[in-house]
C-alpha cells in the first residue's frame, strides 16, 4: 500500500511541477527584461506583457486588466513598458473607459514597445477594485 501511495504522490509533485513551468513559460517570464527599480509586471493570456513603471503595485486591493491593441504579429508576446499617461494620453483613453462605465475604474498606463527608434503601442492598463 505504501509503494503505490508514494507512486502516485511522486507523480502528482511531478505533474504539478510541469505545470508550474509550462504557465511561467507561457507568461513570458523567462524572457522579461530588467526591470527598473519599484516597477512590477504583469501577463496576460491575450499574450499582452507589461512592465509597470512609476505605479504603485496594489495586486492586493486592485485587480489589473490589458487592453491590447493591434501591433504586428512579431510584437504580440514583447515586453512593454508601461507608464501613467500624460494629458493627451489620457483624454484619448477616458472615452475609452466611459464606454464601458465599470464602477471604480481607474486607468493605470500606456504600455509601449520601442522598435528601431520608433514607438509603438501596445495597450492601455486599468485597474478597478478587488471585492
Amino acid at each position: 500500500m505504501w509503494k503505490w501511495t508514494k507512486r502516485v504522490l511522486t507523480a502528482i509533485i511531478i505533474i504539478a511541477s510541469g505545470y508550474v513551468a509550462y504557465d511561467a513559460y507561457r507568461a513570458g517570464y523567462h524572457t522579461r527584461p530588467d526591470m527598473p527599480e519599484g516597477a512590477f509586471s504583469l501577463s496576460y493570456k491575450n499574450g499582452m506583457r507589461a512592465i509597470l513603471v512609476g505605479i504603485p503595485n496594489q495586486k492586493d486591493t486592485r485587480r489589473y486588466f490589458g487592453f491590447p491593441m493591434e501591433v504586428p504579429f512579431y510584437l504580440e508576446d514583447a515586453w512593454s513598458f508601461c507608464y501613467p499617461p500624460n494629458d493627451e494620453e489620457e483624454a484619448h483613453a477616458i472615452s475609452f473607459i466611459k464606454d464601458r462605465d465599470w464602477p471604480g475604474e481607474r486607468f493605470e498606463a500606456v504600455c509601449k514597445i520601442t522598435v528601431e527608434n520608433e514607438i509603438v503601442v501596445r495597450g492601455l492598463i486599468t485597474s478597478v477594485p478587488k471585492l
